[in-house]
């Protein structure tokens, strides 16, 4: 029989193998990773981190692991840039709180279901041609599904989505954890209706899928009336929000 001492030395070594081959962050979670954060600006309590099933915010530190279910909040004038492991980046503004609630990424599929609670972000999402693959972003007002492209969110009262490369398509809350109609793969002609300006005073309601391309915006307030136009994007491109996030991605791809 083992003597007291060997057996806490084997039980020591136990718990030690068991702990690198289930890496945790914070004691939140053993689950695999979905990405991790690769720029932080603000001060040390700035931008802070809820890992799953914790109560507590903890200072997020550069390369952190980021898994499901995790929610990343930001103080005035602090940012935060999280890299998914499929190489799609999110941006967090200030005075933001956003969810990662259901986030899964490996060779086969792709599935990111978050939540802007409030504030503003950037996304960037990695092209796929994969039909099962979904990236849903809902905020209070509005879902926003994409399959790959370049788009932001602000979020207060009102949701504003403004795509800059691709499409996006908005829908209902309801329509969350759904998946928008797949382009069809017919070489048969198909008639898509072209872009259009629902102007003030927002007389239409947002009942299903309403597809935002480059150049254009959304805009759903809290009782699902939208309107849905063309944006500046001369004026858009002086913000300072923009022109960091533009210069971040620009680099990203060298």
């Amino acid at each position: 029989m083992m003597n007291r001492k060997t057996l806490i030395i084997f039980l020591l070594i136990i718990t030690c193998l068991t702990l690198k081959n289930n890496p945790v962050t914070g004691g939140a979670t053993n689950e695999k990773r979905i990405g991790k954060v690769t720029f932080v600006l603000g001060g040390a309590n700035d931008v802070q981190i809820q890992h799953k099933n914790l109560n507590v915010w903890q200072s997020i530190k550069l390369t952190s692991s980021i898994y499901r279910e995790d929610k990343i909040k930001t103080a005035a004038e602090s940012r935060c840039e999280v890299t998914l492991d499929d190489k799609s980046i999110i941006r967090i503004g200030e005075n933001t709180v956003f969810c990662f609630v259901e986030s899964s990424i490996d060779d086969y599929k792709k599935s990111v279901r978050s939540e802007l609670l409030q504030g503003r972000v950037w996304l960037n999402v990695n092209k796929s041609s994969k039909p099962a693959d979904e990236f849903q972003i809902k905020t209070p007002t509005a879902v926003c599904a994409v399959r790959g492209t370049i788009y932001r969110i602000d979020s207060d009262s009102s949701t504003t989505c403004l795509v800059y490369d691709g499409k996006v398509d908005v829908g209902p809350l309801q329509n969350w954890g759904n998946q928008p109609p797949v382009p069809t793969n017919s070489l048969q002609p198909v008639e898509v209706p072209g872009p259009f300006e629902v102007p003030p005073p927002y007389e239409v309601s947002l009942e299903t899928w309403v597809q935002i391309i480059q150049g254009f915006q959304i805009v759903v307030r809290p009782d699902g009336k939208y309107a849905k136009s063309k944006f500046d994007e001369a004026k858009d491109a002086t913000l300072d929000w923009v022109v960091w996030n533009k210069e971040r991605d620009i680099n990203a791809e060298k």
